[in-house]
């Protein structure tokens, strides 16, 4: 017996449906020219939550369409074009397989698992065969697995990585996308089919390559690459350094987990911090006696607080007694503050601080002179000298951590050859298979989310809310000046997330369906869900993790 149609609202209009009808299927009947053009509707958000056009409609659904050119598809075109990077080498490598590793340079780096470096002929040869298959319009369609079939489809296919992620989910079902012609299985929310991306690039980079997608809310339009060889390399030192131990995916550390490992994963994670800020500290002591200056920065939730904290312990490990100062010490007054675009005050602009008296102040301190140093209000707006002054001892090493401190109209008063620029953020990427990967962006939300939540009396609605203004902050402020620093630290920690998700978790399942930012709430959960919980009892107090979580041996 034929069900009777049901009623949901698509584009706050109210239709009657079919139950079960995917969103696609009902444009193609009912709205065609919504699918064709330069713009065509992609993917849709479904109650708050962002869906491919194959989800089935439900009673009472919310639809609201989202075409090409909309910002939010861009996660949906890179995950797709990553479908065709995987389709494509599968044609041209049948022999090897192709690795995606981590974001940089503009896009996502890439290479071969083989010991000789792809050349540039190679990677043309491949772009050439994904853009074959954009051509050929190949449709994207998801399909539904039991655990135990997916499970024996990896074995069969011998994909160990995708085995082990698969075997630790706790879903008794799993939906994945296959494309036409093309055996391969890929996880996540694809577009309808490969003619829907517009323009994409892979620009060698020895010894892979790095992919690029479109420009947000640009289709038509692939990045530019941005070569960054020193900071290539410390990512690269990072792959290296989790495969050697055996942590190449989200599988390995649930693996880890199982096993009761996790107190030596711990210890291992942290004793490569610690030599960092060693290597770190003694690097300081060899700069001139006269300008032993540090400057940190790093985008948001980094640990650049803990990082600055613990290199003062090894400086005072090797008999110096360095001298923390705050840039927050030196905004403008509250009036004088540079406007942001949205009329807000703009704190992170370079123009909201006193760079000439902070020059003053650091030319002073490096040159042994009694500074009164100023104290900000933030409650009043303004700033005040202190009554008592303060002077450095010759050679004493002086740390500023600030979002600026890598550029170089900071510290223009400074010899070059008097300061040490580190840079610091949070580059342990997790990857989840060899096509998909834990974004550091991600790991670092998490973070802040569970941050906010522990000191700061905010939500997670409340902090997702603010990152994208933080996002802008540190594309225009930080990331610009990264390639000046002498000192690349990744404050990243391979045991973190599963020890943030009992923090995170339940503070993201409380935002609400109606918020506008549930769907990026649904996602966090998502990923949060590839791994299992981590106590953090083990976690030492000097963790940089502990900046987040609490119980830390700093004071903050």
């Amino acid at each position: 017996m034929k069900q009777e149609n049901l009623a949901i609202e698509i584009e706050g209009k109210e239709v009657s449906v079919e139950p079960g009808t995917p969103i696609l299927q009902y444009l193609q009947e009912e709205r065609p020219a919504d699918l064709t053009g330069p713009d065509p509707v992609a993917i849709a958000s479904v109650n708050g939550r962002r869906a491919s056009l194959h989800e089935p409609v439900a009673p009472g659904d919310r639809i609201r369409l989202i075409r090409l050119n909309n910002r939010q598809c861009q996660t949906t075109i890179q995950r797709t074009v990553l479908f065709l990077l995987a389709a494509a080498a599968e044609d041209v490598f049948p022999q090897n397989r192709i690795c995606v590793e981590f974001s940089y340079g503009g896009g996502i780096f890439c290479e071969l698992d083989r010991a000789d470096p792809l050349t540039p002929d190679e990677i043309a040869l491949l772009e050439n065969r994904m853009r074959e298959i954009v051509a050929e319009d190949r449709p994207l369609t998801p399909q539904t697995f039991g655990l135990r079939a997916l499970l024996k489809i990896y074995r069969r296919q011998g994909d160990d990585r995708s085995y082990r992620t698969a075997r630790y989910l706790r879903r008794d079902a799993l939906t994945f996308y296959r494309m036409e012609n093309s055996p391969r299985l890929y996880f996540g929310r694809q577009l309808p089919s490969t003619g829907y991306v517009r323009d994409f690039s892979l620009a060698p980079d020895s010894p892979g390559f790095v992919l690029l997608t479109n420009l947000k809310g640009r289709p038509e339009v692939s990045a530019v690459h941005q070569p960054q060889p020193r900071f290539l390399a410390t990512l690269r030192e990072y792959t290296h350094w989790a495969d050697a131990i055996g942590l190449q995916d989200t599988g390995c550390l649930n693996e880890f987990i199982v096993n009761g490992r996790t107190a030596q994963l711990i210890q291992i994670a942290e004793a490569r911090h610690s030599q960092f800020f060693v290597d770190a500290a003694r690097r300081v002591a060899d700069l001139p006696p006269d300008g032993r200056l540090v400057l940190l920065a790093g985008p948001s939730s980094s640990g650049k607080t803990t990082s600055a904290k613990r290199i003062m312990v090894h400086l005072r490990v090797l008999g110096f007694q360095p001298f923390a100062l705050s840039l927050d010490n030196y905004f403008v007054d509250r009036e004088q503050t540079p406007l942001a675009e949205d009329g807000d005050y703009d704190y992170e602009a370079l123009g909201a601080l006193r760079i000439d008296h902070f020059n003053e102040d650091l030319q002073g301190l490096m040159a042994g002179r009694e500074v009164y140093l100023p104290r900000y209000d933030f409650v009043s707006g303004t700033s005040r000298r202190d009554e008592i002054p303060t002077r450095l001892q010759r050679g004493q090493p002086l740390i500023v951590e600030g979002i600026h401190a890598l550029n170089p109209d900071l510290t223009p008063a400074i010899p070059r050859d008097e300061k040490l620029l580190i840079y610091v953020s949070a580059l342990s990427h997790l990857n989840i298979d060899r096509f998909s990967y834990i974004k550091t962006t991600h790991s670092r939300l998490f973070r802040r989310i569970v941050r906010d939540a522990q000191f700061r009396g905010y939500t997670a609605a409340q902090t997702l809310a603010r990152w994208p203004k933080v996002r802008q902050g540190e594309e225009k402020h930080i990331f610009p000046h990264q390639n000046n620093a002498d000192l690349f630290f990744n404050s990243g920690l391979i045991y973190e997330l599963p020890v943030l998700k009992l923090w995170a978790e339940p503070r993201l399942a409380a935002v609400n369906s109606d918020d506008p930012h549930y769907g990026l709430a649904r996602t966090l959960i998502d990923l949060l869900s590839l791994l299992l919980p981590m106590d953090a009892g083990s976690v030492p107090p000097t963790s940089l993790l502990r900046e987040f979580i609490g119980s830390s041996g700093f004071d903050y």
